[in-house]
C-alpha cells in the first residue's frame, strides 16, 4: 500500500488535480493488479482466461458505479471521463489545466459564446492563443495574465476585462470589438514588439484605476471606438499610441506617453476636461483632420515635441508647454487667459488665433503662408520672427507683440492696431521681398534697433507712433497719415516717402535723401532733422502749412545739398543755425533763416506787394544802387530785376571758389528798416545775384517773385 499511495501522489503531482472517484478508482485498480500478480507468483495452477486483471477491473468499475448510483450525497458521473482531463466545464475551445498557482488555458476556437477566465482560485494564468481561431466572446482576467499568440495573428474578442496587477501580450495582437475595462489600480500591461491591444470601430475603453502599458509594442483606438479615462486615474503610455477615436480625459485624470503618439483622422477627437493632464515626452503627431480639445483648466505638456497637419488644436484658459511645435494648414486657436510656452514654433499655412491669452516663444518663430490674429494678447518671440510667403500678422485689440527681431518677406504682412496695442523689436527688423508693415488707430510701434524696409516693401502708418534709431528706407514705399515719427536717423535711397494729415517726422541727427528718392509733405506735415544730406532726389513740400525745418547747430556744416537736389512746393524750408551748402541744387520754396523756431510759422514768400502803393520806390536793373550804404525806411522799396546783368564776382564759399553774374551792386551796407521792401524779382528765369558788398540788416521785409 506504501508503494500504490506513493505512486498515486506522484500521479496527482503530474496531472495537477484528481478527483476523490478518480483517486478511489486508481487505488482500487492499482490493488487489484498487485494481488492478480501475488496470486500468478506463488499458485502453479494456470489462472484461469475469466481472472484476468482487465476482467477484474471490468467487474470492479460496475461494482463502484453501483455503489455511487446508491449513494445519494454523491452527484452522478461518468467514470469514463475522468480521464479525459475533465475539460467538459469549460466556455471556450480548448482545455484548462493548473500548475500549481498557474491556470493554463490552451485555445482552440473563439465563438461569440467564448468566456475565457484565466485564473479561476489561481493568482496567475496563461493563456496559449498561437492555434486559437474565430472571434467573439470575452476574456476575463482576475489575476497576473500572460497571453501568447503567433506574431502577425490579429485575435479578436468581444469584451476584455481585467482586474488583475499583470498581464503579458507575448506574440499577441488582440483585437476588442466591445468593450475593454481596467478596474485595478496600478495594473501593468506589458507587450513586446509583436503585440498591440487595439480597440475596434464601435468599441469603448475604460480607464477607472491607474494603470501602465509597458514594453515595445502598441496602443491602438481605431476611428469609431471611445477612450475614457476618469475617476482620477493616471495611465502611463510606455508603448507607441495610435488615435484615431475619441478620446476622453474627465475627471482630474492624468495620461503620460513616453513614446510616440499619432492622432490621425477626421474620427481623431482628443479632449483633456477639466483640471486634467496630457503629458508627453515623445513625439505626438495630430493630423489628417484629427482635433485637440483642451478645456479650462487643463493642462497639456509635449516636451517631445507637437506636429499638427491639416488639424484643429483648441485651448480655453488652459497652460500648454511645447519643446518644437510644427504647424502645416492646421487652424490653432488659444483663447480664455491660455498660457503657452514653446521653445521653437514653425507654420506653414493655416491659422493661429490668441485672445486674451499669453504665448512666449523662446526661440524662433517661423511663419510662412499662414494668418494670425492677436487680440488682447502678449506674445513674446526672444529670437528671430520670420514671416514669408504672403503670411499675415494681426496684433490688435490691446494686444503686445515683442519680438527680438523680426525679418518680413515674400509679401507678408504685420499688421498692428488700436491705441492700446503696442509692437517692439529690440533687435534690427527688416521687412523686404514687397511686404508690408501696417500701423492703424493709434497704434505705437517700437524698432529699438532700427529697421530696414526695402526691395519695394511698403511701411504704411495712419494714426500710428513709431520710434526708431535708425530708419532706411530703400527702394521702397513709406506711407505716413496723421503718425508721428520720431527716428536717431532716417535715410531715403530710390525711395518715395509720403507725409500728410500733420504728420510729423523728427530725426535726431541726420536726414539723407539719395538716388531718385522723393519726399513729399503736405495737409498741414512737418519733417524736422538736426542735420541734412541730399542730392539727386526731391522734396516737395506741397501746401503753405508743411515745413521741412532743419535745427542745425552753431558754427556747423548742417546740410550739405548735391547735384541734382531740389526742394520745391509751396510751403516752407528753414534753417535755425548752422551752415549749409549747395551745389547744382535749387530751392523753390520759402527759405526761412532765423534762430527762432517761431519764424518757421510765417509765410513770407510771394506775398507781392504792389509796389505803387511804396514810396518812394526804386527800381534797379544792371545798375549800382549805392556808393557805400543803403538804407530802405518805412513805406519804401527796392526792386532789383535779376534778369538784369550788371558783372561778375569770384565769391569764395566755404573754400569753393566760383564766378557769378550779378544784376546790381550795393557797394555797402544795406539797411531794410522796419516797414520796408526789399524786392528781388524776375527769379523764375536765369536770376543773377544781388551783390551786396556789406552786411545785410533785415528788419523790414524782403520778397522773392
Amino acid at each position: 500500500f506504501f508503494f500504490v499511495d506513493t505512486m498515486l501522489h506522484t500521479m496527482q503531482q503530474r496531472a495537477g488535480w484528481l478527483s476523490k472517484e478518480a483517486r478511489g478508482l486508481l487505488l482500487v485498480i492499482l490493488v487489484v493488479e498487485l494481488a492478480a500478480a501475488m496470486w500468478l507468483a506463488f499458485d502453479d495452477t494456470p489462472a484461469p482466461a475469466t481472472s484476468t486483471s482487465s476482467a477484474l477491473v471490468a467487474n470492479l468499475m460496475d461494482i463502484f458505479q453501483a455503489s455511487s448510483t446508491a449513494d445519494a450525497e454523491e452527484p452522478d458521473y461518468d467514470p469514463k471521463m475522468w480521464l479525459q482531463a475533465n475539460t467538459s466545464n469549460l466556455t471556450f475551445g480548448g482545455s484548462q489545466t493548473t500548475s500549481g498557482s498557474l491556470t493554463i488555458s490552451v485555445v482552440t476556437t473563439i465563438t461569440s459564446t467564448t468566456v475565457i477566465s484565466i485564473c479561476g482560485s489561481t493568482s496567475s494564468g496563461s493563456v496559449d492563443l498561437t492555434g486559437a481561431s474565430g472571434s467573439g466572446g470575452a476574456l476575463d482576467c482576475s489575476c497576473s495574465c500572460d497571453l501568447t499568440g503567433t506574431a502577425g495573428t490579429t485575435y479578436s474578442l468581444s469584451t476584455y476585462t481585467n482586474a488583475g496587477s499583470a498581464s503579458a501580450f507575448t506574440s499577441t495582437y488582440l483585437s476588442i470589438s466591445s468593450s475593454f475595462t481596467n478596474t485595478i489600480a496600478n495594473a501593468v500591461f506589458n507587450f513586446d514588439g509583436n503585440s498591440a491591444l487595439s480597440l475596434a470601430s464601435g468599441s469603448t475603453a475604460s480607464f477607472t484605476a491607474s494603470s501602465s502599458f509597458t514594453g515595445a509594442g502598441i496602443f491602438e483606438a481605431l476611428a469609431g471606438s471611445t477612450v475614457t479615462f476618469g475617476s482620477s486615474s493616471t495611465t502611463a503610455f510606455a508603448i507607441a499610441s495610435t488615435i484615431a477615436s475619441t478620446f476622453l480625459v474627465t475627471s482630474s485624470s492624468v495620461t503620460t506617453f513616453s513614446n510616440t503618439v499619432d492622432v490621425s483622422g477626421s474620427s481623431a477627437a482628443v479632449s483633456i476636461g477639466s483640471s486634467c493632464q496630457f503629458i508627453s515626452t515623445s513625439t505626438t503627431t495630430i493630423s489628417s483632420s484629427a482635433s485637440f480639445i483642451a478645456s479650462p483648466g487643463s493642462s497639456c505638456q509635449f516636451s517631445g515635441g507637437l506636429s499638427v497637419a491639416s488639424s484643429t488644436f483648441s485651448m480655453t484658459q488652459t497652460t500648454v508647454s511645447v519643446s518644437t511645435w510644427t504647424l502645416s494648414s492646421s487652424t490653432i486657436s488659444i483663447s480664455s487667459s491660455s498660457a503657452v510656452t514653446v521653445a521653437s514654433m514653425s507654420q506653414a499655412s493655416g491659422t493661429f488665433t490668441a485672445s486674451s491669452s499669453t504665448m512666449t516663444v523662446s526661440s524662433t518663430a517661423t511663419v510662412a503662408a499662414a494668418t494670425w490674429s492677436l487680440a488682447s494678447s502678449t506674445i513674446t518671440i526672444s529670437s528671430t520672427m520670420y514671416t514669408s510667403s504672403a503670411s499675415t500678422i494681426s496684433v490688435t485689440s490691446g494686444s503686445t507683440m515683442m519680438v527680438e527681431r523680426v525679418e518680413m518677406s515674400s509679401s507678408s504682412v504685420m499688421y498692428v492696431s488700436d491705441s492700446s496695442t503696442t509692437w517692439n523689436s529690440n533687435g534690427r527688423a527688416r521687412c523686404r521681398g514687397k511686404s508690408k508693415f501696417r500701423g492703424r488707430s493709434g497704434c505705437t510701434c517700437n524698432f529699438n534697433s532700427g529697421v530696414d524696409v526695402d526691395e519695394d516693401s511698403e511701411m504704411d502708418l495712419q494714426s500710428t507712433t513709431l520710434t526708431s534709431t535708425s530708419t532706411v528706407f530703400s527702394s521702397s514705399t513709406c506711407t505716413l497719415s496723421s503718425s508721428t515719427v520720431t527716428s536717431t536717423t532716417l535715410n531715403g535711397t530710390n525711395a518715395s516717402t509720403t507725409l500728410s494729415s500733420s504728420t510729423t517726422i523728427t530725426v535726431s541727427s541726420t536726414f539723407y535723401s539719395y538716388s531718385s528718392s522723393t519726399t513729399t509733405l503736405s495737409g498741414g506735415s512737418t519733417l524736422t532733422v538736426t542735420q541734412m544730406q541730399m542730392s539727386t532726389s526731391t522734396i516737395t513740400i506741397s501746401d503753405s502749412s508743411s515745413t521741412l525745418a532743419i535745427e542745425g547747430a552753431d558754427n556747423t556744416a548742417v546740410a550739405a545739398f548735391g547735384t541734382s537736389s531740389a526742394i520745391q512746393g509751396n510751403g516752407r524750408l528753414g534753417f535755425r543755425r548752422g551752415r549749409f551748402t549747395m551745389t547744382s541744387s535749387t530751392f523753390l520754396v520759402a527759405l526761412i533763416l532765423s534762430s527762432a523756431s517761431s519764424a518757421f510759422g510765417h509765410q513770407r514768400s510771394l506775398l507781392q506787394t504792389d509796389l505803387t502803393t511804396t514810396s518812394p520806390a526804386v527800381s534797379a536793373c544792371g545798375s549800382v544802387v549805392s556808393g557805400s550804404s543803403l538804407t530802405i525806411a518805412s513805406g519804401a522799396s527796392l526792386d532789383v530785376d535779376t534778369s538784369c546783368t550788371y558783372g561778375t564776382e569770384t565769391w569764395d564759399i566755404f573754400g569753393t571758389s566760383s564766378t557769378y553774374t550779378t544784376s546790381a551792386l550795393a557797394n555797402g551796407n544795406v539797411d531794410v528798416q522796419s516797414g520796408g521792401l526789399l524786392v528781388l524779382s524776375s527769379i523764375t528765369g536765369s536770376p543773377n545775384a544781388f551783390s551786396i558788398n556789406g552786411t545785410l540788416t533785415l528788419s523790414g521785409s524782403m520778397e522773392v517773385i
